[in-house]
C-alpha cells in the first residue's frame, strides 16, 4: 500500500500568477499615492502663502507648520511621479 501525501503543491504557474497580480496591485497603489502626493504639492505653497498673508500664522502656528511639513512630504513622495506613465 502506498501512502499518499495529503498536501498538494500548487503548480508554479499559479504561484507566479498570484505574485504578478500582487506586484501589479502594489505598483498601482504606489502609483496612485505618488500621483496624489505630486498633485497635492502643487497647490500647497499657494495655501501656505494664503495663510501667511491672512495672518493665520499668528492664531494657529501649528496649522501652518503642518501645511509646510505636508508640502515637504508630498514633494518627497511625489517627485518620481510621471503623469504620462
Amino acid at each position: 500500500m502506498a501512502t499518499s501525501d495529503l498536501s498538494i503543491p500548487r503548480p508554479p504557474a499559479a504561484e507566479s500568477n498570484v505574485q504578478s497580480l500582487f506586484a501589479m496591485v502594489v505598483e498601482t497603489i504606489v502609483s496612485v499615492f505618488q500621483g496624489v502626493a505630486f498633485w497635492a504639492s502643487i497647490p500647497l505653497p499657494l495655501v501656505i502663502a494664503g495663510t501667511l498673508a491672512s495672518n493665520v500664522v499668528a492664531a494657529q502656528p501649528l496649522l501652518v507648520s503642518g501645511l509646510v511639513v505636508l508640502n515637504i512630504v508630498c514633494a518627497i513622495f511625489g517627485h518620481n511621479y510621471s503623469p504620462s506613465a
